[in-house]
């Protein structure tokens, strides 16, 4: 399939695919979007969580990681309630780190962990 590049790495003797690209544009088995064609699908979920914000009850529950689009879509609701173990986060701590040029976080949890997010109202 075209769909996903790969090359083989081998791991103590055991063979491990290791995903390179995701190539989804046009391509029969990837017909309604992965990848990067999701974001239009994320843009359309904030335009109708933002208008329900105004008219009905919303609430997210994180129970995982919640990265990027899909932490910004869960602080649209009225209401989040977090688990101890789902951190909601922007971008990763070491691409922080690379930005900062030194290592300030060691770890999701110091971003938007709910020892983070409870003090200052989002969950």
């Amino acid at each position: 399939d075209d769909a996903v590049d790969v090359h083989v790495q081998r791991v103590n003797g055991k063979k491990h695919f290791v995903i390179d690209a995701i190539i989804g544009e046009g391509l029969k088995s990837t017909q309604g979007g992965i990848g990067v064609e999701n974001l239009q699908g994320s843009g359309l979920i904030a335009g109708e969580t933002s208008k329900a914000y105004n008219e009905v009850f919303t609430l997210s529950y994180v129970t995982g990681r919640s990265v990027g689009i899909g932490a910004y879509l869960n602080r649209l609701g009225q209401r989040v309630i977090q688990m101890v173990n789902g951190p909601m986060i922007l971008t990763g701590f070491s691409a922080l780190n690379k930005l900062l040029g030194k290592n300030v976080y060691s770890s999701q949890d110091q971003l938007g962990g709910p020892q983070v997010m409870v003090p200052n109202g989002i969950t």
